[in-house]
């Protein structure tokens, strides 16, 4: 069954590994800057590929989750994402890194995000355990950013070993992943006709938020050291380096807070006032993370910006999965998610030009406000098709 607690363990230990691209971005696009001398523009393409296949998966997954047994899917999954890893650790050169990492996210992480999604859905406490598994994720990323790279001389092995770990982890547990069988009555159950438009409408406002997240996030190391220690020599800007990525997981870890919150909150006040708070304070830290200043505003810009990304997600989810009559839109919310922190960066790299990294802010601030602008009416239309709810 979905519900047995260890079928939930392994769905958590999936869906870390399946944001793998996300959380470990603007962790991998500095040590590909630092120790392969890559420029920003580059390494960010690199790990956007990444985040591009990740989206991807899900959409594979629409053909499989009914075909193939999970378990055999659990383990293909993880193993190409220890192998490609393991190649990634010691590979230097930019196209095979950049053909490794688009198949590690594909066939891997994509993979084992839309597995996770499926053995969530099928289960009967679904807010319950959608909430153990963004916690998981929230706690990955705070582990990232205070311990990775691991060991802090060993450079991109760094990264990736601790990942290829992780994944080995997770496949230990593939015998707990439950049978397709499963989540047939739950696909059966959900898909009741209707239309879908209002939930590809949601899911499309969803992507676009996000490639205003991808934009900043993929790049937000880089920021950090940019406004706390501009023109710092070499030996400077790795001390910085390292209270850049303790901001960022203390922020990380303090962005629980805006999850939390949406739990306590629920359809309280409806979706779009706090969707719109959220997204207008987002904003404002975006435009805000410029210039000068010092450790701690910028970790307290980074952590409002992230609370509120939190407290906005399950609004946005949910306003995708509220209205999907089929049960298979909303397992294309990884490939909305991951796909927008895809365009994010590839966005930021259009634009940029010498390594202006304020074509991070124009980006994300654009791709938010449009967000917002959209959604509103959306939800109201939502609203009226559901009778109320979204106001």
């Amino acid at each position: 069954m979905a519900d047995k607690p260890t079928s939930i363990v392994a769905a958590i230990l999936l869906g870390c590994v399946g944001v793998f691209a996300i959380m470990a971005q603007p962790i991998l696009v500095e040590v590909l800057v630092a120790k392969l001398g890559m420029d920003s523009g580059t390494a960010g393409r690199i790990t956007a590929v990444e985040a591009l296949g990740t989206a991807l998966g899900p959409l594979l997954a629409l053909g499989w989750t009914m075909r193939v047994p999970w378990r055999v899917m659990g383990i293909a999954a993880l193993t190409v994402v220890i192998g490609g890893n393991l190649v990634s650790a010691f590979e230097t050169d930019t196209t095979l890194l950049i053909a490794v990492r688009f198949l590690v996210g594909l066939f891997g992480e994509g993979t084992a995000f839309a597995l996770a999604m499926a053995i969530v859905g099928g289960s009967a406490r679904k807010d319950r355990n959608f909430a153990l598994l963004i916690a998981a994720q929230v706690l990955l990323g705070v582990c990232f950013f205070l311990a990775l790279p691991l060991p802090r001389d060993a450079g991109v092995a760094g990264v990736m070993l601790p990942l290829a770990g992780l994944a080995l982890l997770a496949l230990l547990t593939v015998g707990w992943i439950p049978q397709p069988q499963a989540a047939a009555g739950h696909g059966a159950t959900a898909g009741q006709g209707g239309s879908i438009m209002p939930a590809l409408q949601a899911l499309g406002v969803l992507a676009i938020w996000c490639t205003g997240l991808g934009a900043l996030w993929a790049f937000v190391k880089l920021i950090g050291l940019s406004v706390t220690c501009p023109g710092c020599d070499e030996a400077a800007a790795a001390a910085a380096g390292v209270r850049v990525g303790q901001a960022l997981g203390l922020s990380t870890l303090v962005a629980v807070v805006g999850a939390l919150a949406a739990a306590a909150l629920a359809d309280r006040f409806g979706r779009i006032l706090p969707v719109t708070i959220a997204l207008g304070v987002q904003l404002a830290m975006v435009l805000l993370l410029q210039g000068e200043m010092p450790w701690m505003q910028f970790t307290a810009t980074v952590a409002t910006f992230q609370v509120f990304w939190n407290l906005a997600g399950p609004y946005m989810m949910g306003t995708v999965a509220l209205n999907d009559t089929t049960g298979r839109v909303s397992l294309l919310i990884p490939t909305a998610q991951i796909g927008g922190f895809f365009f994010g960066p590839i966005l930021v790299g259009t634009v940029m030009t010498a390594g202006d990294l304020s074509a991070v802010n124009r980006v994300s601030a654009a791709s938010i406000a449009l967000a917002l602008v959209l959604f509103i009416p959306v939800a109201r239309r939502i609203s009226g098709l559901k009778g109320g709810g979204a106001h």
